[in-house]
């Protein structure tokens, strides 16, 4: 798996908590329910939060670094958001979470 996770940040995307438990789970080629809850290492609120757009419009842009269950993650969000798990760009099986649903109200 070579590509990164993309969406555009400013597009109300899923929840990156759920995509990070997918990329997780795409890596390990396991079932995301397998995998321990996420929230037993970061809150998943607030990781959804810092990479919301922001409520007048327009996206957030970062880089965070964390471990979830043993795992390095990266999410990069500039124009386009990215998952990297152990320093390995997670493919395009988990860009679907990345979906729009609804943009955060302001």
């Amino acid at each position: 798996m070579n590509n990164a996770i993309s969406g555009s940040s400013g597009s109300g995307q899923r929840s990156v908590s759920v995509a990070v438990v997918t990329a997780v789970a795409a890596r390990r080629d396991v079932d995301p329910i397998e995998l321990p809850p996420l929230y037993e290492w970061l809150d998943p609120d607030a990781l959804d939060a810092l990479f919301a757009p922001m409520q007048r419009g327009g996206s957030r842009s970062g880089h965070l670094e964390f471990t979830y269950d043993g795992h390095e993650i990266t999410v990069d969000c500039t124009d386009e958001m990215s998952i990297t798990v152990d320093g390995t760009l997670v493919g395009d099986s988990v860009a679907a979470e990345f979906e729009s649903e609804s943009p955060i109200d302001a």
